[in-house]
């Protein structure tokens, strides 16, 4: 009977461990395309959200943000840029004033610029090194987001908007420099 009783002892004991147990979830979310993706340089994803500061004053308003991105694909082509819809950032206080924002990819001139329209990036220019060089990632280059027009003062808020940046393979060859 001795016996008996330490193994109703251990065995509540081993109940009584379980029930203090705890488990920790984290969900794993991925948005895969093989083909093609846009991260950070150092092939980090590109952040979810970013703070453009804004310094108040004559002529400041919201300071350009901007990160270093590379381009990955499988396949040595040209890559097609746009954005999914204009940019624009809205008083999540419910006002109806606006802050139009540009993004640039690889400089700041117009050439540069990123719209709905879109335009193709020679893959020689990605990829200067050659086809072999696709496994490395694209040249590092600069996607910027600055205030439109820039400079412009606001009125007190907490803005918010998406940027929504489609990247897609070239499917025709492109024209030559001329």
């Amino acid at each position: 009977m001795n016996f008996a009783m330490k193994a109703v002892a251990i065995a509540i004991m081993g109940f009584s461990l379980n029930a203090m147990a705890v488990q920790k979830d984290i969900t794993i979310n991925a948005n895969v395309d093989p083909a093609l993706d846009m991260t950070l340089s150092d092939a980090q994803p590109l952040p979810a959200s970013v703070l453009m500061q804004y310094i108040p004053g004559v002529g400041h308003g919201l300071a350009p943000y901007s990160m270093q991105t590379k381009i990955w694909s499988n396949n040595y082509s040209d890559v097609n840029i746009r954005l999914a819809n204009d940019v624009l950032l809205y008083d999540r206080a419910g006002s109806s004033h606006t802050v139009g924002i540009k993004v640039t990819y690889g400089g700041t001139s117009t050439a540069d610029e990123v719209t709905t329209a879109g335009r193709t990036m020679t893959k020689d220019v990605l990829f200067p090194g050659g086809a072999t060089t696709i496994g490395t990632g694209s040249i590092e280059q600069e996607l910027r987001f600055t205030q439109n027009p820039p400079g412009e003062e606001l009125p007190a808020g907490n803005y918010t908007g998406v940027v929504g940046i489609v990247l897609t393979q070239s499917t025709t060859a492109t024209p030559p420099a001329v």
